[in-house]
């Protein structure tokens, strides 16, 4: 019961801050709370206030991002300061932490489509706020699966306790609040493919150009991830061919590579999180100041923290021509000595406010790359095409490559083309594969692979929720 009541309180908490969201968003829309999920104006704002919740620095604030840099081996701490320092040696409970804030924000999705589903409202309005909301949560479930559970391509049985708790409805009494019991990895999948599938059903072709707001390409991409991390290879193709034809993102030339890192928007950004001025994380924990030692691309002054630089090792696997190279170079100050990745550079003008690009058009490419070789040796004539042209463009030759070899670049140019955007820790995991760091090596077998579910939840569900292996 002392769960439930906890449940419960976290439903009022979310349902009055969609309300003081709505204050923030537009004072003309104030409504009372309990009209909030009663009217157009009242359900836009809360699933604003989900679109802000991605903004959390434990979500795509700042680690999802910084901890799979940190957590492998792409990046190095520069003992500026302790944030991230634990994560960087992959040390015991050092891990992501987006629980509970990722459980806030379905929890709200969830009383949004109980509210759509319940009352009449304009059919085309009523379809692309469905759409959103159901993206929304499969984004956050994946997330969620990511960070506290295995992959299904690659799982330690003895260690295996399933999924993480599937939350369906919006919980506003005790009452709704269903089974806390973890379920089957794939029964999760299944959850978060439905989500998707409904998604792109529900939204309009005519909203894809909206980059800020979920778009019917925005679902096929996440669908593309999504698959490729299930081991559903010919949906992976089938998702990224649907979202090269839906999209407007711009696929960067070798000659504007850099250039667009430092465009507000990127041309590349299928799913984007917009950070307005207001919305800013702040100097300690943007993504600015964790990679970067100046406060903006041209600063000569050692700002705050800086505190993951690029691994040496890791920059040594970038050929000399390869444009994206450019992206790393010295800090300034203390950090001189250092080698830092300028992805997020206060690009919007604004110190330490970046735009977060969550689906990006070369990950599809990539991830199509790596299904059509894991189907198999027919299909990888089409898996070299797709990274060749993440070579070429790169200002790279093409390559010839079959077998095991074929898969390591298509591992490398992920590698080398995500990097610091996120990707590197959970591709290590979902091939179940070793992590190798100077700080001392990370088996797949070890138990720190998967994030420790936090202790009061575990400690509240009497029971019900099983915390992962030897935490």
């Amino acid at each position: 019961m002392k769960f439930r009541y906890y449940i419960v309180f976290i439903a009022l908490s979310l349902f009055s801050s969609a309300c003081e969201k709505l204050l923030e968003i537009d004072p003309k829309q104030s409504i009372d709370s309990s009209m909030a999920l009663t009217s157009k104006e009242g359900i836009e704002a809360a699933l604003v206030s989900v679109y802000s919740r991605l903004q959390n620095y434990t979500l795509y604030g700042r680690d999802y991002l910084a901890l799979s840099e940190a957590l492998s081996d792409n990046a190095k701490h520069t003992a500026n300061a302790s944030h991230l320092a634990n994560e960087s040696t992959n040390g015991r409970n050092a891990h992501f932490a987006s629980w509970q804030i990722a459980y806030y924000a379905i929890n709200q999705t969830n009383l949004i489509l109980d509210a759509l589903n319940a009352q009449n409202f304009e059919t085309n309005w009523k379809a692309n706020t469905l759409g959103q909301a159901y993206f929304l949560r499969a984004l956050c479930y994946h997330d969620l699966m990511r960070a506290y559970a295995y992959d299904p391509t690659a799982v330690i049985n003895q260690y295996n306790y399933g999924g993480v708790p599937l939350m369906l409805v919006g919980v506003d009494d005790v009452t709704k609040i269903s089974s806390l019991a973890r379920p089957s990895i794939d029964a999760v999948y299944n959850q978060i493919y439905d989500d998707l599938n409904k998604a792109h059903q529900n939204l309009s072709i005519s909203n894809s150009t909206t980059i800020h707001r979920v778009t019917k390409a925005a679902v096929s991409a996440l669908f593309s991830r999504v698959a490729l991390y299930k081991g559903d290879y010919p949906k992976a193709v089938e998702m990224s061919n649907r979202t090269i034809s839906e999209t407007t993102a711009i696929f960067s030339t070798t000659a504007n590579f850099l250039a667009d890192w430092r465009k507000d928007v990127h041309p590349e950004s299928i799913f984007e999180l917009k950070f307005n001025v207001s919305e800013n994380v702040g100097s300690d924990r943007s993504l600015r100041s964790t990679y970067t030692s100046r406060a903006t691309y041209d600063g000569t002054v050692f700002t705050i923290q800086a505190v993951l630089a690029v691994d040496p090792t890791f920059y040594a696997l970038y050929q000399t021509a390869d444009v994206r190279r450019g992206l790393i170079r010295n800090g300034v100050g203390k950090n001189a000595p250092f080698l830092e990745m300028y992805k997020f550079i206060s690009k919007n003008g604004t110190l330490g406010l970046d735009n977060v690009p969550i689906l990006r058009l070369s990950e599809v490419y990539l991830n199509r790359a790596e299904a059509y070789y894991k189907m198999g040796p027919a299909e990888y004539g089409n898996a070299l095409a797709d990274v060749n042209k993440i070579r070429n463009r790169a200002g790279l030759a093409s390559v010839n490559l079959t077998d095991v070899a074929l898969l390591e670049e298509i591992l490398l140019q992920r590698r080398l083309e995500l990097a610091f955007e996120g990707h590197r820790w959970f591709d290590l995991k979902r091939n179940g594969m070793d992590v190798n760091k100077p700080t001392g090596n990370l088996l797949f077998t070890d138990y720190r692979m998967l994030a420790p579910i936090p202790i009061r939840e575990v400690n509240a569900s009497e029971g019900a929720l099983k915390q992962n292996f030897n935490y």
